[in-house]
Protein backbone atom coordinates (compact mmCIF):
# COMPACT_ATOMS: atom_id res chain seq x y z
CA UNK A 1 0.00 0.00 0.00
CA UNK A 2 1.15 2.89 -1.24
CA UNK A 3 2.25 5.45 1.91
CA UNK A 4 -0.13 8.75 2.82
CA UNK A 5 0.81 11.97 1.70
CA UNK A 6 0.97 13.80 5.45
CA UNK A 7 -0.46 16.97 6.74
CA UNK A 8 1.67 20.03 6.83
CA UNK A 9 1.91 21.94 10.17
CA UNK A 10 4.18 25.63 10.34
CA UNK A 11 5.43 25.83 14.13
CA UNK A 12 7.41 28.78 14.81
CA UNK A 13 8.18 29.74 11.09
CA UNK A 14 9.63 26.41 9.95
CA UNK A 15 6.97 23.89 8.03
CA UNK A 16 6.49 20.54 8.99
CA UNK A 17 5.13 17.35 7.60
CA UNK A 18 2.87 15.56 10.45
CA UNK A 19 3.04 11.49 10.32
CA UNK A 20 -0.17 10.92 9.83
CA UNK A 21 -2.39 12.70 12.08
CA UNK A 22 -5.49 13.95 10.44
CA UNK A 23 -6.77 16.84 13.12
CA UNK A 24 -9.51 17.82 10.63
CA UNK A 25 -11.37 14.08 11.00
CA UNK A 26 -12.68 15.28 14.44
CA UNK A 27 -14.38 17.83 12.83
CA UNK A 28 -15.61 15.91 10.11
CA UNK A 29 -16.92 12.64 12.23
CA UNK A 30 -19.49 15.38 13.84
CA UNK A 31 -20.67 17.02 10.90
CA UNK A 32 -23.31 15.70 8.77
CA UNK A 33 -22.38 16.54 5.24
CA UNK A 34 -24.38 15.48 2.51
CA UNK A 35 -21.03 14.33 0.70
CA UNK A 36 -18.15 12.44 0.76
CA UNK A 37 -14.33 12.65 0.01
CA UNK A 38 -13.02 11.37 -3.47
CA UNK A 39 -9.13 10.17 -3.37
CA UNK A 40 -7.07 12.74 -4.98
CA UNK A 41 -4.75 9.80 -6.06
CA UNK A 42 -3.46 6.53 -4.00
CA UNK A 43 -1.13 8.44 -1.62
CA UNK A 44 -4.42 10.45 -0.54
CA UNK A 45 -7.48 8.35 -0.16
CA UNK A 46 -8.89 10.76 2.89
CA UNK A 47 -9.49 12.93 -0.49
CA UNK A 48 -7.78 16.46 1.14
CA UNK A 49 -4.51 17.93 1.93
CA UNK A 50 -4.45 20.40 4.62
CA UNK A 51 -2.18 22.73 6.03
CA UNK A 52 -2.16 23.75 9.47
CA UNK A 53 -0.49 26.94 11.79
CA UNK A 54 0.07 26.77 15.17
CA UNK A 55 -0.10 30.72 16.79
CA UNK A 56 -0.13 32.11 20.19
CA UNK A 57 -0.67 28.47 21.77
CA UNK A 58 -3.44 27.52 19.57
CA UNK A 59 -4.31 25.40 16.30
CA UNK A 60 -5.55 26.67 13.18
CA UNK A 61 -6.29 25.77 9.79
CA UNK A 62 -5.32 28.12 7.35
CA UNK A 63 -5.51 26.21 3.97
CA UNK A 64 -7.07 23.54 2.88
CA UNK A 65 -7.90 21.61 -0.56
CA UNK A 66 -10.12 18.60 -1.35
CA UNK A 67 -12.21 16.67 -3.88
CA UNK A 68 -15.71 15.83 -2.78
CA UNK A 69 -18.11 13.01 -4.14
CA UNK A 70 -21.98 14.52 -5.34
CA UNK A 71 -24.16 11.35 -5.66
CA UNK A 72 -27.32 11.63 -8.36
CA UNK A 73 -30.71 11.52 -5.78
CA UNK A 74 -32.19 9.14 -7.71
CA UNK A 75 -30.13 6.53 -7.15
CA UNK A 76 -30.38 3.86 -4.58
CA UNK A 77 -27.83 4.92 -1.87
CA UNK A 78 -27.11 0.90 -1.32
CA UNK A 79 -26.22 0.42 -4.88
CA UNK A 80 -22.14 -0.09 -5.09
CA UNK A 81 -22.77 1.31 -9.04
CA UNK A 82 -24.27 4.71 -7.63
CA UNK A 83 -23.58 7.42 -10.25
CA UNK A 84 -21.80 10.99 -8.98
CA UNK A 85 -20.44 13.69 -10.30
CA UNK A 86 -16.73 15.38 -8.45
CA UNK A 87 -15.86 18.70 -7.31
CA UNK A 88 -12.96 20.56 -5.98
CA UNK A 89 -13.69 22.49 -2.38
CA UNK A 90 -11.65 25.12 -0.86
CA UNK A 91 -11.58 26.44 3.02
CA UNK A 92 -14.23 28.57 2.28
CA UNK A 93 -16.41 25.56 1.05
CA UNK A 94 -16.23 24.29 4.65
CA UNK A 95 -15.84 27.32 6.72
CA UNK A 96 -17.57 29.87 4.95
CA UNK A 97 -16.30 33.20 5.16
CA UNK A 98 -12.70 32.59 6.82
CA UNK A 99 -9.44 32.57 6.17
CA UNK A 100 -8.54 30.63 9.26
CA UNK A 101 -9.91 28.36 11.24
CA UNK A 102 -9.15 28.16 15.11
CA UNK A 103 -9.62 24.31 15.80
CA UNK A 104 -11.77 24.15 19.11
CA UNK A 105 -12.85 20.49 17.93
CA UNK A 106 -9.24 18.99 18.46
CA UNK A 107 -7.73 17.15 21.27
CA UNK A 108 -4.62 14.74 21.11
CA UNK A 109 -1.29 14.88 19.96
CA UNK A 110 0.94 15.71 16.63
CA UNK A 111 3.94 15.03 15.75
CA UNK A 112 6.42 17.09 14.06
CA UNK A 113 9.20 15.30 12.09
CA UNK A 114 12.42 17.35 11.82
CA UNK A 115 15.75 15.89 9.98
CA UNK A 116 14.19 13.13 7.67
CA UNK A 117 15.95 9.68 7.65
CA UNK A 118 14.05 7.55 5.80
CA UNK A 119 10.33 6.31 5.71
CA UNK A 120 9.22 2.26 6.57
CA UNK A 121 6.65 1.82 3.65
CA UNK A 122 5.35 -1.27 5.44
CA UNK A 123 4.53 0.31 8.95
CA UNK A 124 3.72 3.36 7.27
CA UNK A 125 6.01 5.21 9.74
CA UNK A 126 8.65 8.16 9.13
CA UNK A 127 11.87 7.99 10.80
CA UNK A 128 13.13 11.58 11.97
CA UNK A 129 16.39 12.64 13.92
CA UNK A 130 14.43 14.54 15.98
CA UNK A 131 10.67 15.09 16.59
CA UNK A 132 8.37 17.42 18.93
CA UNK A 133 5.15 16.22 20.47
CA UNK A 134 2.53 18.85 20.61
CA UNK A 135 -0.41 17.96 22.94
CA UNK A 136 -3.65 19.61 22.40
CA UNK A 137 -7.17 20.48 24.26
CA UNK A 138 -9.33 21.75 22.33
CA UNK A 139 -7.29 23.21 20.17
CA UNK A 140 -5.20 24.75 22.70
CA UNK A 141 -1.15 23.47 23.01
CA UNK A 142 -0.96 22.78 26.60
CA UNK A 143 2.24 20.58 26.72
CA UNK A 144 4.92 20.36 24.18
CA UNK A 145 8.49 17.98 24.34
CA UNK A 146 11.27 17.23 22.16
CA UNK A 147 12.68 13.70 21.62
CA UNK A 148 15.82 12.87 19.56
CA UNK A 149 16.29 9.28 18.20
CA UNK A 150 19.13 7.13 18.28
CA UNK A 151 19.94 6.34 14.84
CA UNK A 152 22.44 3.38 13.22
CA UNK A 153 24.85 4.48 11.08
CA UNK A 154 23.52 2.21 8.67
CA UNK A 155 19.77 3.67 8.93
CA UNK A 156 21.19 7.21 8.04
CA UNK A 157 22.96 6.06 4.99
CA UNK A 158 21.03 6.55 1.45
CA UNK A 159 19.33 3.90 -0.79
CA UNK A 160 21.32 4.56 -3.79
CA UNK A 161 24.79 3.97 -1.93
CA UNK A 162 24.11 1.13 -0.43
CA UNK A 163 22.86 -0.16 -3.70
CA UNK A 164 25.91 1.62 -6.19
CA UNK A 165 27.31 -2.17 -7.12
CA UNK A 166 23.79 -3.24 -8.16
CA UNK A 167 22.73 -3.75 -11.26
CA UNK A 168 19.33 -2.44 -12.58
CA UNK A 169 18.48 -5.91 -14.43
CA UNK A 170 18.52 -7.67 -11.47
CA UNK A 171 22.22 -9.27 -12.53
CA UNK A 172 25.40 -9.62 -10.51
CA UNK A 173 28.17 -8.31 -11.91
CA UNK A 174 30.69 -10.37 -13.43
CA UNK A 175 33.64 -10.00 -10.81
CA UNK A 176 30.86 -10.09 -8.24
CA UNK A 177 29.81 -13.54 -9.18
CA UNK A 178 31.62 -15.93 -6.91
CA UNK A 179 29.36 -18.37 -7.03
CA UNK A 180 30.39 -19.00 -10.76
CA UNK A 181 33.83 -18.85 -10.22
CA UNK A 182 34.03 -20.84 -7.65
CA UNK A 183 32.25 -23.58 -9.22
CA UNK A 184 34.13 -23.12 -12.06
CA UNK A 185 31.55 -22.54 -14.76
CA UNK A 186 31.61 -20.57 -17.58
CA UNK A 187 29.27 -17.22 -16.84
CA UNK A 188 25.84 -17.43 -19.30
CA UNK A 189 25.97 -14.13 -20.37
CA UNK A 190 27.24 -12.65 -23.59
CA UNK A 191 30.97 -11.07 -23.31
CA UNK A 192 29.41 -8.17 -24.64
CA UNK A 193 27.10 -7.83 -22.04
CA UNK A 194 29.28 -8.33 -19.36
CA UNK A 195 31.50 -5.64 -20.47
CA UNK A 196 29.19 -3.42 -21.00
CA UNK A 197 27.59 -3.89 -17.28
CA UNK A 198 31.22 -3.29 -15.53
CA UNK A 199 31.84 -0.15 -18.09
CA UNK A 200 28.34 0.89 -16.77
CA UNK A 201 29.10 0.51 -13.42
CA UNK A 202 32.36 1.99 -13.38
CA UNK A 203 31.21 5.25 -15.17
CA UNK A 204 28.60 5.03 -12.72
CA UNK A 205 31.14 4.77 -9.68
CA UNK A 206 33.20 7.51 -11.25
CA UNK A 207 30.66 10.16 -11.18
CA UNK A 208 28.34 9.38 -7.93
CA UNK A 209 32.06 8.98 -5.55
CA UNK A 210 32.50 12.43 -5.48
CA UNK A 211 29.08 13.28 -3.95
CA UNK A 212 28.89 10.14 -2.33
CA UNK A 213 32.54 10.73 -0.02
CA UNK A 214 30.57 14.67 0.49
CA UNK A 215 27.17 12.84 1.86
CA UNK A 216 29.15 10.72 3.83
CA UNK A 217 31.63 12.85 5.15
CA UNK A 218 28.49 14.89 6.59
CA UNK A 219 26.33 11.78 7.84
CA UNK A 220 29.21 10.74 9.85
CA UNK A 221 29.20 14.46 11.39
CA UNK A 222 26.02 14.53 11.77
CA UNK A 223 25.96 11.16 13.22
CA UNK A 224 28.53 12.08 16.10
CA UNK A 225 26.79 15.11 16.59
CA UNK A 226 23.30 13.59 17.11
CA UNK A 227 24.87 10.80 19.74
CA UNK A 228 26.81 13.35 21.29
CA UNK A 229 23.07 15.25 21.98
CA UNK A 230 21.37 11.98 22.75
CA UNK A 231 23.63 10.99 25.22
CA UNK A 232 23.67 14.86 27.05
CA UNK A 233 19.43 14.60 26.84
CA UNK A 234 19.79 10.92 28.01
CA UNK A 235 21.41 12.04 31.49
CA UNK A 236 20.16 15.28 32.16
Amino acid sequence: MTAQTPEEFVYKGKRYSVTYTEPLGQYLQTQNFDFEFNPIASSCWRGYRALWCISNNKLYLTDFSGAIRIYTIDDDEFSPERTYETKNIRLNDLFPNQQKVFAEWYSGEIKLGKGFVKSDYDNFETLYRKETFLKFKDGVLIESKIVRNHISFYDRIPRYLKLIYESDSGDDLIFLDTEDRLLNKKSSKPFKEQLFSLLRMTIYTLIVSPFAIIQMVMISVEYIYDNILFKIAKYT
